[in-house]
């Protein structure tokens, strides 16, 4: 198992300068604790996301790191032209010497992105699929030549290339249909920090359904923050559970389907990384023994970017020398 970290972008209402400064601390800072991944977010207008350029950001990260490996988690591709797409994508793994891990994803539930790149909700699965099936021809061949529901090229040889043969692609999904898609291109799996166990287990089966022995390539994005102490940790993380939950409930009287779950603060901590040292290695443990987990990216639930350090510092040295797997 693999660990990176989840950089959500998020303001804080504190502006979009220091949030740039301080998440591109933190990657370095992973960096230096030798974490495998950094992975970025996507937002569209959302006064708390600043992360609506996600590849430009990727291409800034990709300049001040040199081992990490780098992720969107998630490109919205419903939202773009492909070609546009593709040749940034292309251009950020060359900048990163090939370091570029691809994860996209439908933004579905967003509402304003929806509205505003006039994408219809219930279009923007078949718009993903779509798409993505066009942008890696596009990546990794000549000529393209191309007749979709959604988009069209004649005869495109994208410029330039990409410096890895082929991406390391991921799907963000919890649906069958594209899990399906998803194994028979051999691209990996995410879930959010909000899944169950149980949807994650979900996407694993129907994943090997579809393709018996191949691997899901799951990587699992949670809400981290260990202490000491289990009421350490929760001091710290409950101010933005509740945030979470609350937007959860905004999104829900809004009428987009939203899990049970997610409404329940303490569900969201039974399902997160969060509490004593020893609580975080148990549930790590577990992962590895009963899922198949490529990954686990670790979100630092705190606004404080001290914490945020501090809380990977401690991940590497009071957690991982005593997983079972390390």
């Amino acid at each position: 198992m693999k660990f990176g970290v989840f950089c959500p972008f998020h303001t804080h209402l504190r502006g979009y300068k220091e949030c740039f400064d301080r998440q591109a601390a933190l990657v370095r800072r992973a960096e230096d604790l030798g974490f495998d991944e950094a992975w970025v977010a996507e937002h569209h207008f959302n006064p708390n996301g600043a992360s609506s350029s996600i590849l430009v950001l990727l291409g800034h990260l990709a300049t001040i790191t040199s081992r990490i490996r780098l992720g969107s988690a998630a490109l919205l591709l419903a939202y773009r032209n492909p070609i546009q797409a593709a040749e940034d994508i292309a251009t950020v793994d060359i900048i990163s010497n090939g370091r570029l891990n691809l994860g996209v994803a439908r933004g579905g539930s967003a509402t304003l992105p929806n509205k505003h790149f006039h994408v219809p909700r219930e279009q923007s699965r078949d718009m993903l699929i779509e798409g993505l099936t066009l942008v890696e021809r596009l990546l990794y061949e000549d000529h393209v030549t191309f007749a979709g529901d959604h988009f069209a090229v004649d005869d495109v040889s994208l410029v330039p290339k990409p410096l890895q043969r082929r991406i390391p692609t991921f799907l963000a999904t919890t649906a069958p249909d594209a899990i399906r898609y998803a194994a028979s291109r051999g691209l990996g799996t995410m879930a959010a920090p909000p899944y169950s166990m149980e949807r994650v287990r979900q996407t694993i089966d129907h994943y090997r359904a579809a393709a018996p022995g191949a691997d899901p390539g799951m990587t699992l994005s949670r809400f981290f923050f260990a202490a000491p102490s289990r009421e350490e940790a929760l001091n710290e993380t409950l101010p933005q559970i509740r945030s979470f939950v609350d937007r959860k409930r905004a999104l829900a009287l809004a009428d987009v389907p939203v899990s049970p779950s997610e409404l329940n603060i303490e569900s969201v901590i039974e399902r997160s990384l969060i509490g004593s040292y020893e609580d975080v290695i148990e549930k790590l443990n577990y992962l590895e023994e009963n899922m198949q987990i490529r990954a686990v990216l670790l979100r630092p639930m705190t606004i404080e970017h001290d914490r945020s350090i501090r809380a990977l510092d401690r991940f590497v040295r009071y957690i991982q020398p005593k997983l079972q797997f390390a």
